[in-house]
């Protein structure tokens, strides 16, 4: 079964660029209508329900669509004997972990959100679980067969019908309490994953699959495999869970009151991770199709192709993360500010834009790990990725404030995505050559910059000034980014030929 990971990628990209930026304009909606300390609560409480859910279901939608993807890559299979034995497992953890998490309600609306009285709000998220695995799984099935339109199509559905449930209910609630601001997104999540599982059964039982054998897993085989995966995805929301736990806390220890420090990472998470994060959808889309098309080609022995596919993602991934940290630094204040994040926000923004060739590494990164299977290293390495991000909040932020967030994003991205590139150049072979792979956009991007101020300049206006400068000098720039990098690497396969020759 042949793919065009291009096509495919665009196809992804176009659909979840335009539910980023919806989500970003929820995320500006809310902040206006509830405030950066009810943007806080709904932020824990989303926090939550994805560690709920990662755990509940094993990431039920990494499992299925590598280990249906696998048998599509060998020439004895059963996909669908393997998508049965997938689901039956994360049904029944997530009906085991609903249940449990349930029976500790009190506990964990202590320690995670930071107020006992959301325990009924958290037996409320419990319920949806298995309805999210199901979804999750169904998902899963789409992208291991390469139907990446309706992959999208779901995610659209589920996206439409959260946000208009969110929309809703932040008109009917004038002033909400923690609790209702929990049970919007207990209810809005239901809603929207049983909106998806209609949408995606009405597809997904015309899809013809050939079986040529029994399923090369059975129930011990899959789970002695699968369980590295789940592992490996209950300890990274685990850990991401704590963290968003530990910085309200944190920040209260740096003098802040409860209030300050809810709105302070309210506006963190829906205004600046947001900001960092939209341009990497292409990034996103691409890596749902790189762990299916990895691990084809894992099982097929097809070693040359793995390491093509690493080696171009890999150099186009740092191209286009160079060019947005440079856009960043010269207009992320202003979009900080525009956004409602005030001046603060931008001020982040900026601070953080360096790093962001490390965080889009990470998405491609861990996807051509996963689909080699290296699940143990994965699992590793987040862990450590985690306990030093962690232990920088627990130090930093009580002594220096919003700041010290910016230390642990630092310390913990450089650390983790190096050792990822190290693993990945060795298992596939890749060389990682510094001229096209950091010196040429580097280059390009200092020269787009210049470029882009001086047109700015002629036209007696600043990249900051007003939307039309901002998008003049975004044209401008992006154009001879482009321009450069093309005629550079021209240059460069010239000057080989010539070597060679």
């Amino acid at each position: 079964m042949q793919r065009s990971i291009v096509r495919d990628t665009v196809l992804l990209t176009v659909i979840q660029m335009l539910l980023d930026a919806g989500a970003l304009g929820v995320n500006c909606l809310l902040t206006a209508r509830f405030g950066a300390e009810g943007v806080g609560v709904l932020t824990l409480s989303a926090s939550f329900f994805r560690l709920l859910c990662m755990i509940g279901s094993g990431n039920a939608f990494l499992c299925v669509s590598r280990f249906v993807s696998e048998e599509l890559g060998k020439e004895k299979r059963d996909p669908s004997g393997i998508f049965r034995i997938c689901l039956a497992v994360s049904l029944t953890l997530s009906f085991v972990c609903a249940g449990l998490i349930g029976a500790l309600a009190k506990g964990a609306a202590g320690y995670f959100l930071h107020d006992e009285a959301l325990a009924s709000s958290i037996r409320h998220l419990c319920l949806c679980v298995p309805v999210v695995t199901i979804a999750a799984c169904l998902k899963g099935w789409c992208n291991a067969l390469c139907k990446a339109g309706l992959c999208a199509a779901a995610d659209a559905m589920e996206f439409v019908l959260r946000v208009a449930g969110t929309v809703v209910g932040a008109r009917l609630l004038h002033s909400p309490s923690s609790v209702n601001l929990c049970d919007l997104t207990a209810w809005t999540s239901l809603g929207a994953a049983v909106g998806e599982i209609a949408f995606l059964v009405l597809f997904v039982h015309k899809i013809q699959v050939e079986k040529t054998s029994e399923p090369s897993l059975r129930w011990i085989g899959y789970l002695k495999q699968s369980i590295p995966v789940m592992a490996g995805s209950a300890l990274t929301a685990l850990l991401s869970a704590a963290n968003d736990a530990l910085v309200p806390v944190t920040l209260r220890q740096a003098g802040n009151s409860a209030g300050e420090a809810l709105s302070q990472f309210g506006i963190f998470e829906a205004i600046i991770l947001p900001t960092l994060f939209f341009p990497s959808t292409i990034l996103c889309s691409l890596a749902g199709i790189l762990v299916t098309e990895i691990a084809r080609e894992n099982a097929a022995g097809r070693m040359p192709r793995i390491r093509s596919l690493s080696r171009d993602t890999i150099r186009r991934t740092l191209a286009f993360a160079i060019f947005v940290t440079t856009w960043l630094i010269v207009l992320g204040g202003e979009v900080g500010e525009r956004l409602g994040g005030g001046a603060i926000a931008g001020r982040m923004i900026r601070l953080l834009a360096p790093v962001v060739p490390f965080i889009y590494l990470e998405i491609v990164l861990e996807s051509i790990i996963k689909g080699m299977g290296a699940q143990a290293f994965s699992s590793l390495n987040y862990l450590c990725e985690y306990v030093i991000r962690i232990s920088i909040v627990l130090i930093c932020i009580p002594l220096m404030g919003f700041p010290g967030i910016v230390i642990s994003y630092y310390a913990s991205n450089i650390a983790g995505n190096i050792a990822r590139l190290i693993i990945v150049a060795r298992r596939t072979g890749m060389r990682f050559e510094i001229l096209p792979f950091l010196g040429l956009p580097l280059l390009s991007a200092a020269l787009c910059t210049e470029t882009g101020r001086i047109v700015c300049f002629l036209i007696h206006c600043k990249p900051q000034t007003s939307l039309a400068s901002m998008t003049m000098f975004t044209i401008v720039s992006a154009a001879v980014y482009i321009g450069t990098l093309r005629v550079a690497n021209v240059g460069k396969k010239a000057a080989d030929s010539l070597l060679f020759y």
